[in-house]
């Protein structure tokens, strides 16, 4: 049985990883469809992060997490969950992907969000190159542009 279940491998996933393992916790297993990191592995330009110094893209700044979790025996499986059962013992069935199931005393959910696009054409083209899904994190670079925006958001 699992000491602790992290399902999704972002930021918050990955630090629930880092202090479960330094915590004393010996079988602690990351469930992630993909590459830990999350979402912000998708950004090219991270600049407004405390401690970042240099511009880098999400790939680079999730690296180290990721290692450091590893390092403190982080283990992480390529999976996607489809179901959490709460067991009448108050463990935790987790049913992956495949048909395989783990047993677990903790789960923690870190599973995020995922912007909402708008459909457009060019859309996908432009993410990243003018097209963006979050004003707050990336308007200081159309500073003094025209901007059209979407939503509110909560979209």
């Amino acid at each position: 049985m699992l000491d602790v279940a992290i399902i999704g491998g972002g930021p918050a996933g990955l630090s629930a990883g880092l202090y479960a393992t330094r915590g004393g916790l010996k079988n602690v297993v990351m469930f992630e469809k993909g590459m830990p990191g999350g979402q912000i592995t998708s950004s090219s330009e991270i600049e407004n992060y405390p401690g970042v110094a240099q511009v880098m893209d999400g790939i680079s700044f999730m690296a180290p997490w990721n290692e450091q979790c590893m390092r403190f025996g982080l283990k992480h499986e390529m999976v996607g969950v489809e179901q959490i059962l709460k067991n009448s013992d108050g463990s935790f069935t987790i049913k992956l992907e495949g048909g395989k199931t783990e047993l677990a005393k903790a789960v923690i959910v870190c599973t995020g969000s995922a912007p909402k696009r708008a459909g457009f054409k060019g859309e996908d083209e432009f993410f990243g190159k003018g097209v963006s899904t979050c004003a707050t994190c990336d308007g200081f670079f159309y500073k003094n542009k025209e901007v059209a925006v979407l939503g509110g958001g909560d979209t």
